[in-house]
């Protein structure tokens, strides 16, 4: 097996894992909150697709399926976040914007391999090659700033399950808001397995 494939395995491993916790967290008896179930579950069903995707050339989901999926599954977490009861709506909107991004990325990923996919192979005229090249440039910035914003994501989330970072949080009164204690490391090891896919993938 070459370096890639090693790769494949490492990521099918992970997001396998993380899609089984999400669908155990999902239907934990004790998370009786709906926008916490629909939470792990879209978590489950983005790692479920990433741990596909290495084995099925990109796309895990029928076009335009998987885009619009992902696309109204990175809009459900800040759309959630306004409708919270208590604490600030802007603290609130703020920690769901990792989520967001990474189900952006993975709406991203699958119109990018449709997108590929439907170009000619042989671009025969000027215009084509300017049209396309031009779509590679803004597609390169594109994948640049969300595997950035999921790389500092993951490192800020993985840091704070060593030792001398972890911290006693109060009790919250709500199951929604009540801490996992090793939820940092399945954050910031999904943010690192969707920056990969990203750089990977493109």
């Amino acid at each position: 097996m070459n370096a890639s494939g090693v790769v494949h395995v490492m990521l099918t491993v992970l997001f396998t894992a993380t899609a089984v916790h999400g669908v155990h967290r999902a239907v934990a008896p004790r998370r009786a909150g709906w926008r916490e179930r629909g939470d792990q579950l879209l978590h489950a069903a983005m790692a479920a697709t990433m741990a596909a995707m290495p084995w099925s050339h990109g796309a895990s989901l029928p076009h335009p399926a998987g885009t619009a999926f992902f696309t109204v599954a990175a809009l459900w977490f800040p759309v959630t976040a306004v409708h919270r009861d208590h604490g600030s709506r802007l603290v609130a909107l703020a920690r769901r914007l990792p989520p967001a991004t990474g189900m952006a990325a993975m709406a991203w990923m699958e119109w990018q391999t449709h997108a590929m996919a439907g170009l000619p192979a042989p671009a025969h005229h000027i215009d084509a090659l300017g049209h396309t090249a031009h779509l590679s440039a803004t597609a390169r910035r594109v994948t640049a700033a969300l595997a950035l914003c999921l790389l500092v994501y993951a490192l800020s989330s993985l840091t704070r399950v060593l030792p001398g970072r972890r911290t006693r949080s109060a009790p919250a009164t709500d199951s929604i808001d009540r801490p996992e204690p090793y939820g940092p490391f399945w954050d910031g090891s999904m943010a690192l397995g969707t920056s990969i896919m990203l750089l990977v993938h493109h």
